[in-house]
């Protein structure tokens, strides 16, 4: 399975338009408003009012165009923190690959979008990290997928998820899917996910992510 648009979803994609042509922010909107995987583009006040609550996660984006927040409204994940991201990218792997970190608190601004040289000036290590999500941005392949135990059990991972693969619709590639190699936890969670058909059957039972000393 490599889907490569949203023709199984009820997502249409909403893109608002400043009033000088370049885009404020992109959100795939869960109505059936439009056609599924529709790409809609609205000037900046009538996006609001189409999209409405009903999006789980907004890219807005800055005047060059460059993703700098990815907003997940409170309704969208109730029981998350307040999460901003790192952005680390693996450009000379093969294939190349994404990851996605997800922090909060530190004085961050939630949702912010930062890359490695601007990380340097919070005062955060890898023992802060909440949750991380890493994949393939050509294909949109999902590779994995883990969130710190201490912050199971409150919709981090489909927030997550759900950010990094608005993040990646927002620069023209391929929403995530997922193979069927999966642990027993990320079968569990992908089955109960609205994302579900979005993954292969599973295949590989992979051994689990989490060290034995925390499980």
């Amino acid at each position: 399975m490599s889907p490569t648009d949203d023709s199984a979803t009820d997502w249409w994609h909403c893109w608002a338009r400043r009033e000088d042509g370049t885009f404020a922010w992109f959100a795939g909107v869960h109505t059936d408003a439009h056609a599924r995987g529709e790409r809609v583009e609205l000037p900046e006040a009538e996006a609001r009012e189409a999209a409405g609550n009903d999006v789980h996660c907004v890219a807005h984006f800055d005047a060059d165009g460059r993703v700098v927040r990815l907003e997940i409204p409170r309704a969208a994940a109730p029981k998350a923190p307040p999460l901003w991201f790192v952005e680390a990218p693996e450009p000379d792997g093969r294939p190349p690959a994404t990851s996605l970190v997800a922090f909060t608190g530190h004085d961050v601004l939630d949702g912010t979008l930062l890359d490695g040289t601007s990380l340097a000036d919070v005062e955060v290590t890898s023992a802060d990290q909440v949750a991380a999500v890493r994949w393939y941005p050509e294909t949109g392949e999902g590779d994995q997928v883990y969130v710190q135990p201490d912050w199971r059990r409150r919709g981090i991972a489909g927030a997550i998820v759900t950010a990094a693969s608005t993040l990646t619709v927002a620069r023209g590639k391929p929403p995530m899917w997922s193979d069927g190699q999966r642990t027993a936890m990320g079968d569990r969670w992908l089955k109960a996910s609205p994302w579900s058909h979005r993954g292969a059957e599973l295949t590989h039972m992979a051994p689990p992510m989490t060290p034995i000393e925390k499980r």
